[in-house]
């Protein structure tokens, strides 16, 4: 479809965790999945992953970023870029380290 982008590879991870390969997936406007093809279709991909493997993002639903006050520990910064760096699209603060502790909402 016209508003649809192409993402292709020889290894995607499919419907099934423990099934892999090849396909092109195909994501609409609003970033959702509106279908995937099983067929390497590298031309008029906006991404051809190639033999790399291509994945959904992973949400990370603990992650203790310790900002503010002991980002020498692991800040904003070095969260996100260690996430982005292992395919981790979503990180959600489990914030019990933090100085001042940030678990209320005044805090």
């Amino acid at each position: 479809m016209a508003d649809e982008t192409a993402f292709t590879g020889r290894r995607v991870l499919l419907d099934s965790a423990a099934e892999v390969g090849p396909a092109t997936v195909y994501v609409d406007a609003a970033g959702r999945v509106a279908r995937i093809e099983r067929e390497y279709r590298p031309e008029g991909a906006a991404v051809d992953a190639g033999d790399r493997l291509l994945m959904p993002g992973i949400v990370d639903g603990h992650v203790h970023i310790n900002q503010p006050g002991r980002t020498q520990w692991e800040g904003v910064v070095t969260a996100s870029h260690a996430a982005a760096a292992g395919g981790v699209t979503t990180i959600i603060d489990m914030p019990l380290n933090c100085i001042p502790s940030t678990v209320t909402v005044d805090a």
